[in-house]
């Protein structure tokens, strides 16, 4: 392992324990067993390296993600249904989550919406392309889809940001599966895995 990586295990750690909003470089490079001056030498600061921190942590995620389903003989609904019950059944340890919706925080947290459309996005255009060969859906633009689909998924079901009840995420994820069925010319019912 090298020291970038330890160093960002170091305050992905700190920040499990509650200590990483408050912990200086010392404490970051004491949990990581390396010097000081290597941290400023990978990192600026320890907003940079709080940005690597949510950085590696989803792409990690997302990773396991396209390990699965590319290992996995799963047709495209069955795939987008393993992401997306992945992507919400397994959110961020909740000390990161609380740091990324701190109101300080706000440029992280754009940051970390962003990595999850950029690195998601492909992964779902193609999803939608194989839905396309096998005939479950009709859509001219994949790459395009999958974008506006992953960026309202994560925008509106950040509970960071909206305070829905259950009963109000139950009724945006069946509007939200009802449009993405007409939008990909897919059965009726193909998407009810956004909200069962």
């Amino acid at each position: 392992m090298g020291k970038r990586e330890l160093i960002i295990k170091a305050m992905e750690q700190l920040l499990m324990e509650d200590k990483g909003a408050s912990c200086s470089v010392s404490d970051i490079a004491q949990k990581a067993g390396i010097g000081k001056g290597s941290i400023y030498y990978y990192y600026k600061s320890k907003e940079e390296l709080f940005d690597a921190v949510v950085d590696y942590i989803y792409s990690r995620k997302i990773n396991q993600y396209k390990e699965v389903i590319t290992k996995d003989k799963l047709n495209a609904l069955e795939k987008l249904e393993f992401i997306f019950k992945s992507y919400r059944n397994s959110a961020v340890d909740s000390s990161i989550d609380l740091y990324l919706h701190q109101q300080q925080n706000a440029a992280i947290h754009q940051k970390s919406l962003a990595k999850i459309l950029n690195l998601l996005s492909p992964i779902i255009a193609d999803i939608f392309n194989q839905g396309i060969n096998e005939k479950l859906f009709i859509c001219e633009k994949p790459g395009e889809t999958a974008e506006i689909f992953i960026s309202t998924f994560c925008f509106l079901f950040d509970h960071g940001i909206f305070e829905w009840t259950a009963e109000q995420i139950e009724k945006k994820a069946k509007a939200l599966a009802y449009l993405f069925e007409k939008g990909l010319s897919a059965p009726e019912g193909s998407f009810k895995f956004l909200y069962s």
